[in-house]
């Protein structure tokens, strides 16, 4: 589903990525792309384990505003996030949860999608890779960056990394045929 405009939040706690995650698409939205990109980002006092939350507009054309006001995707990865964010969902946005972590959400609330994205990250040998499944399914889904794209800023961000962040987006990509 090929879009024009993708309006996208990231959240979750302080120490999960979601920033990176954030930078990473609009990255690969604007170099590989040709996309008009704004980001903004908010996290708690205690930025580790306290509420983190990245909103990523993704667009055709100039981003006038910077704040998801209508999100096409939510990502939630703590059970922190979910109240936090609930009040922004809509009955056409895709809510991917980290069903491994958030066991208290509405599954009539959104097109919503639980999947068990901390056993994979734990399955690939490092919890760190959370964010990048987590980019490889959203991209898969929407189609608003390309596989060859959000590879290519993730080999650049993550040079130590890179044969376990591939091997992630990968597994992002693989959910979208479950």
């Amino acid at each position: 589903m090929q879009q024009t405009r993708c309006e996208i939040i990231l959240s979750g706690v302080g120490g999960q990525g979601l920033i990176s995650s954030g930078k990473i698409l609009g990255e690969a939205a604007t170099r590989y792309e040709n996309k008009f990109v704004t980001m903004t980002s908010s996290y708690g006092v205690s930025a580790r384990g306290g509420f983190s939350r990245a909103d990523v507009i993704i667009d055709d054309s100039f981003v006038s505003y910077f704040k998801a006001l209508a999100p096409d995707v939510i990502l939630v990865l703590d059970s922190k996030a979910y109240p936090e964010i609930r009040d922004k969902i809509s009955n056409n946005t895709l809510v991917i949860i980290n069903q491994d972590e958030v066991e208290d959400f509405d599954p009539d609330l959104g097109q919503v999608f639980p999947l068990s994205l901390s056993r994979l990250a734990y399955e690939l040998g490092s919890l760190k890779t959370l964010n990048i499944i987590s980019l490889g399914f959203i991209a898969a889904i929407t189609d608003i960056v390309s596989r060859k794209g959000l590879t290519r800023i993730v080999k650049e961000k993550y040079p130590e990394n890179i044969k376990t962040n591939l091997r992630a987006i990968e597994k992002g990509y693989e959910l979208k045929q479950l």
